[in-house]
């Protein structure tokens, strides 16, 4: 044999089930065998006892099956053979025809096909018609991938444009002031992502490494914005702590007023304090309430203590009131000025009450206490105006008074005056001494007569003045 297929030196001598004598020889790949009867030294394969057989597949090559059968009665020809091999290829060609293992079943329907061809030729009707099956179930392999890879193009382009979408959106949200909207929108931008499928070998890479560069831009600021919050946090602990200090102070404070304005200002300025850890925000304002809580008790406690001594001081205040009303309608003006004197001691000491009933009660107590002492006033004033009159009257009945004692006065002196201008009796008149001695009389009685009246109009004159002063005094 020319062939180089065959090796030469690869002769085995052995006999089959009957004890007939064989020789066989293979090929270099073992696939094939050449099968003579006897025991020769070489086998030539043109020599028609020499019969070829192949061993991959188990069944006869192109040889007279007469003289095979003589050797090996069981063996199959040629032909049928091929066609059960070929219907075995067939029937696994159509099991691979519905999967959906492209890669695998690819690979295995070309090692299919190869093994199709080394089975060789049939019967040429049966061999078209089976031929026509397997070309069916591996063209129908192929429709099917083709049309899965048509789809996976198409589904990829769509998760491509929605990517791009996704990107486009990611990319905005780098730049926004709301990191934590933007972080929340790109979580659900993530999940687009993964809804999204893949956008194909070529693309997917390039599409995620835009993606995640638009992500990491809004990470690395929140990060850096966390860090930033971090120390605002740290810093508000701080100054929350000083309030909660302060506060805690103030819920036992003495002056409850001034602590609640002071509590009041610490809570507008808890406001206006920026949030910290929400475990220590939690904590740190569980303690500032709890001081307002004890300081609120407290002011509570005492509002109620002072309700009930403003209820006390309203009852007091409401009898003082009606004393100072009854005042007002008395006659005794001094006496019920006294006795208003003293109600004011005691509206001194008394208490307060709330702020609307002291003003009633105080508007009240003082209109009373104001018609009381405008009558006194009316009343002095009368008396003032009638004592006055009376002065006046005094007044003038002394001025009348010295003008009647001046008119005595200058009639006392006519009469003086003439007392002594009277004319001396002769002294021959015998009643001389007599008429000598009654001027003498009537001139001593008017001179004593001036005198008295000169007392009496000093005397006037003095009571006039002092009558004047007093006058002047009302």
């Amino acid at each position: 044999m020319g062939d180089g297929k065959w090796d030469k030196d690869d002769l085995v001598h052995g006999a089959t089930e009957r004890g007939e004598e064989v020789t066989v020889k293979f090929t270099k790949d073992g696939n094939e065998a050449l099968l003579a009867r006897g025991h020769v030294p070489d086998i030539q394969s043109d020599i028609d006892h020499v019969h070829v057989w192949h061993q991959k597949a188990g069944e006869p090559g192109h040889h007279d099956m007469r003289r095979t059968r003589k050797l090996f009665p069981d063996v199959k020809d040629n032909w049928t053979a091929a066609r059960e091999a070929k219907a075995r290829l067939i029937s696994r060609a159509e099991q691979l025809a519905t999967s959906t293992s492209w890669k695998q079943s690819g690979d295995e329907f070309r090692r299919l096909l190869e093994e199709w061809k080394s089975v060789g030729r049939g019967e040429r009707s049966v061999d078209n018609a089976q031929w026509s099956q397997f070309s069916a179930a591996r063209d129908r392999f192929n429709a099917a991938r083709n049309a899965y890879f048509e789809q996976v193009k198409r589904e990829n382009e769509a998760s491509r444009r929605e990517k791009e979408r996704i990107i486009s959106r990611a990319e905005a949200l780098a730049h926004s002031s709301d990191l934590k909207a933007a972080s929340d929108e790109l979580k659900r931008l993530m999940d687009e992502w993964k809804r999204a499928g893949r956008a194909g070998r070529e693309d997917e890479q390039s599409l995620w490494s835009r993606f995640e560069a638009a992500r990491n831009r809004v990470l690395d600021r929140k990060k850096q914005e966390f860090e930033k919050r971090q120390r605002e946090w740290a810093s508000n602990k701080s100054a929350k702590e000083r309030l909660v200090a302060q506060a805690e102070s103030l819920a036992n404070s003495s002056d409850l007023r001034s602590a609640s304005d002071q509590m009041r200002k610490l809570g507008e300025e808890w406001k206006r304090i920026g949030p910290c850890e929400k475990a220590d925000n939690d904590r740190l304002w569980s303690r500032f309430n709890q001081a307002r809580t004890r300081l609120n008790d407290r002011k509570k406690q005492e509002f109620d203590k002072r309700e009930r001594e403003w209820a006390s001081n309203k009852a007091a205040k409401q009898r003082l009131v009606s004393q100072m009303e009854s005042l007002s309608h008395s006659s005794d003006f001094r006496a019920a000025k006294d006795q208003a004197r003293t109600l004011d001691s005691q509206w001194r000491a008394t208490g307060p009450c709330a702020k609307a009933d002291n003003d009633q009660l105080w508007q009240q107590y003082k209109s009373a206490k104001d018609r009381l002492f405008e009558a006194a006033k009316r009343a002095g004033e009368q008396r003032r105006a009638e004592a006055r009159q009376r002065a006046q009257d005094h007044v003038w009945r002394l001025e009348e008074q010295l003008r009647n004692v001046e008119a005595a006065i200058y009639r006392a002196n006519e009469n003086y005056s003439r007392a002594l201008s009277a004319r001396s009796p002769s002294m021959k008149n015998p009643n001389w001494m007599t008429i000598s001695n009654n001027h003498l009389a009537r001139q001593s009685a008017a001179r004593e007569k001036l005198a008295s009246l000169g007392q009496r109009k000093s005397e006037v004159i003095q009571k006039l003045m002092d009558a004047r002063s007093r006058l002047n005094q009302l």
